[in-house]
Order: C-alpha cells, then structure tokens, then sequence
C-alpha cells in the first residue's frame, strides 16, 4: 500500500472524494475526524456514502491514490480482534439504510447495509415478522457490521447464524468492483458461496452494503425463566441436560455475580458473587411455551436452583435489556477491563469456566463471565492492569486451546490489544492471508484486522 505520504496527496483525495459524495457527505475537519479515531489512528477523511455506486468510487479512489479504507457501521465494533496498521479514510454506510423491498409471502427482506437493528425490528414487528438477531448493541448496531462480524448474537441456538440466514448480498470487493451474490430464494447457490465468504470477514474482502434476510414468523407467547444456582456445576448440569432432551429454548445465557455485580439485578434476587444466573429465553405457540416451562422447572429443580422466577411482557423485555447492558456496564465500570471470548466444545465448559476463575485466582484479579451455553462460548471480562493482561491472556490462550478450541480478545485497553491481539495460528492461516491479497492486491480494506500487521 502507496499510503497519504504528504498534504497535497491528502487535499487532493479530500477533493475527489467529495466530487464523489458531495461536500455535505465528506469531512477532513481534526475535529470531526478525531471522533472516528480507532487503533491509535485518525483518519484524514470520513465519507458518508448514501449509494451503493458511491462506495465503489471511493474503494477506486483509495486504490489509486494508496490510501486505506476503513468501512464503518455505528463503530461498536471496530475495537475488537487484531489493531489496524492505516487509517486513512472512515467510509461510514449508515445513510444506506433504507427498506429496499419486502417480500411478507417469501419471508424475506432487501435492505441497505446502514439500517439499525433496532429500525429493522420494528419495521419488520408492523407485519408480525422479525429477523432473529440480537447482538449488544441493538439499538446502534446495524445489520452490515453484524454481518461483517458474524455477530448473531445468543439467538443462533435456535435459528442458526448469519451464514443460515443470510439469503444475498450486494458488496464493493477491493477493487471497487459491484457483486451481487446468492438471491432471494432460501436455495441460491451455484458455485462457491460468496456470501458465506463475506459474512465474518471483518470488511476484509469486500464491503456489504445491501442485504437479503430471511424473516421468521413473531412468536405468538415469549417467556423468559432466570434460574439461580449455588455454582457452575449445577449450572451446566441443567444446561447438557437440556441439549440432551428434544427441549428447544430460544437462548439460553449464563452470566456470574462477578459479571453482574456492576450492572442492574436481572431478577429480584440479587446475584451473589458465588452464584450463576442462567437467562433462557422459550417462545413458540401457548402449548409449546407451558411444556418448556414445566419441563425445563422441573429439570432445574433437579439441580438445586435457587430464587427461579418466570418473566413475561415487559419484565422479560427489562431482564434481556439488563443483561444485554451487563457487558458496557463491566466495561465502563474499571477502564482497565478487557473482555475476550473463549469457544470450546459444548461438552467443555465447565472446564473453561473454572480454568478462567483458576487463571484470575493465579493473578489474583476479578474474573467475571457471561456466555451462550447453547454455542460453547464463555466472555471473562477481567480487570487487570496492563503489565498483568497479557500474561492472562497467554494463559487463557492455552487454556481453550487445551480444551479444543480458541481464545481472542474482543476488547481492551489499545496497549493490550497491540501486544496481545492476535488471532490464534491456524493451519489456514496462510490460505486466509493469500485469499486477502487475491481479493486485495492493495491492502487496502481494513489492514491489518484479520492476521496483524502481516495483512
């Protein structure tokens, strides 16, 4: 990558980038820019881009003047994983967020990447439908930074992830080049699923910036049960009992009294620092619905639950929103926080659980933990100064690599993440760098997200 080397390249960018969007739609002003600061680094330009068109003219403008480019959603995630090596121009999509067309007979929906999570629902909520997302920032997040990241959020149990129900996708490649792949039928693919390809790879290969989801069906009764347990063998006990039986909840979500210490009680009962809470969410017609409730009590009762409370309209709605805004509260709570994600095979676990409080205990530090007991993967948010985290990591690092699976960090202060960042080494890894530069001979789009430096 040729990179901005003095100001008369960095004028002359600002000047064609705004004959591509319009003077209102690109800013260079320090001020403005410092707001899209990320990894240390301050873009010289943000562009708002209001079409699909406009995207590719500016992936063609970064291409030819060396300058790299950072897509942007709302920005909640652009600190997780790996720290950027060059941040030239913030491309923010979010004035692409528009309802293209929806389909209420074929269950399916064609959007602009920029709209929210939240618009969507509601929009889709008019027609009884919904798309089965729900990631933390629900009411910012917006659908094409969930998909670049594959953020599912703890519904995937049940419905599967972005790559099940993602139907197309328009996106910009590197080069600036317009693809439209996959479709609007549940069965679209001949060849290489590109789609799947996109989803998940951080706006590396190509910037999504139109959609096609598929919709499901509102549930006609939704109730949530939060069940309180003495410790994490009973906890999970319950858990692989669940996924040994045909029971079939929605989510079902642990977090731990150190985790939720900082954030509002999710249930009337208080969590104590020794005590699990599990959160699980059973929607489905009324029969269905008061089987799982039954079954599922009953199943806890065998395992020593403590204070369990069934949650319904308004109050389930305040114990998800509780629990979704655990994870900003811990954070906010000690800036020297940092928060990875540990994914092991379901049968795994408890043994990461107790590998995570063993690692806190041997730095002597908080160790707090939310996770999805359904998909294997345990968030430890741990407080620890900067000399101490990396250390941790190491060792959380070979602790689920022990266990059969991987550690990352997802968010921490900016030193940690550049010295401990890193995604793990795998035997694809020189595959996943050579795909990046057949898609992006300039290195152009988000360096250094997916492997480091080395993009």
């Amino acid at each position: 990558m040729i990179g901005l080397s003095s100001s008369s390249a960095r004028t002359d960018l600002a000047q064609r980038l705004t004959e591509i969007s319009g003077l209102g739609n690109v800013s260079t002003d320090r001020q403005m820019t410092k707001t899209y600061e990320v990894d240390g680094l301050v873009p010289t330009a943000v562009v708002f881009a209001t079409t699909t068109e406009q995207v590719s003219r500016v992936v063609r403008a970064g291409n030819e003047s060396g300058a790299s480019i950072i897509p942007w959603g709302s920005g909640s995630k652009q600190t997780v994983g790996p720290c950027l090596s060059a941040a030239d121009i913030v491309l923010c999509l979010k004035p692409i967020n528009q309802i293209i067309e929806l389909n209420t007979s074929n269950f399916s929906v064609e959007i602009g990447a920029g709209l929210s999570n939240a618009a969507l629902q509601k929009q889709m909520g008019k027609h009884n439908l919904f798309f089965p997302f729900d990631p933390l920032y629900l009411e910012t997040s917006t659908i094409g930074g969930e998909l670049a990241t594959n953020a599912s959020g703890p519904w995937r149990a049940a419905y599967g992830t972005a790559r099940d129900i993602v139907l197309g996708i328009t996106a910009v490649t590197p080069t600036g080049d317009v693809i439209h792949t996959g479709g609007r039928t549940m069965k679209n693919v001949a060849g290489i699923d590109l789609c799947k390809l996109l989803i998940g790879s951080w706006g590396t290969l190509g910037i999504i910036t139109e959609t096609v989801l598929r919709l499901f069906p509102l549930p006609k009764v939704s109730r949530s049960l939060c069940l309180t347990f003495a410790g994490i063998e009973d906890a999970f006990r319950l858990v692989h009992r669940l996924l040994s039986s045909p029971l079939t909840p929605g989510a079902v979500e642990l977090i731990d009294g150190i985790a939720g210490r900082n954030s509002a009680p999710i249930s009337d009962s208080p969590l104590a620092e020794d005590e699990v809470q599990l959160l699980i969410d059973i929607s489905g017609n009324r029969e269905e619905v008061e089987w799982h409730l039954k079954e599922i009590s009953a199943l806890a009762e065998e395992n020593q639950v403590r204070h369990p409370t069934t949650l319904e309209d308004e109050a389930a709605t305040c114990a998800w929103n509780t629990y979704r805004g655990a994870h900003q509260a811990i954070l906010s709570a000690a800036p020297s926080t940092f928060q990875g994600k540990a994914s092991v095979p379901l049968i795994r676990q408890t043994d990461m659980f107790k590998a995570i409080k063993e690692i806190g205990q041997k730095y002597q530090v908080a160790a707090g933990i939310r996770g999805h007991c359904y998909n294997g993967i345990l968030y430890p948010y741990v407080v620890a100064g900067d000399d101490h985290a990396v250390n941790i990591i190491n060792d959380l690092k070979k602790a689920a690599a022990d266990l059969g699976g991987f550690f990352i960090v997802e968010s921490a202060p900016f030193p940690v993440r550049k010295s401990a960042g890193a995604l793990p080494q795998r035997s694809d890894h020189t595959l996943m760098k050579r795909l990046k530069t057949e898609f992006d001979p300039n290195n152009i789009l988000n360096p250094g997200k997916l492997m480091g430096d080395a993009d």
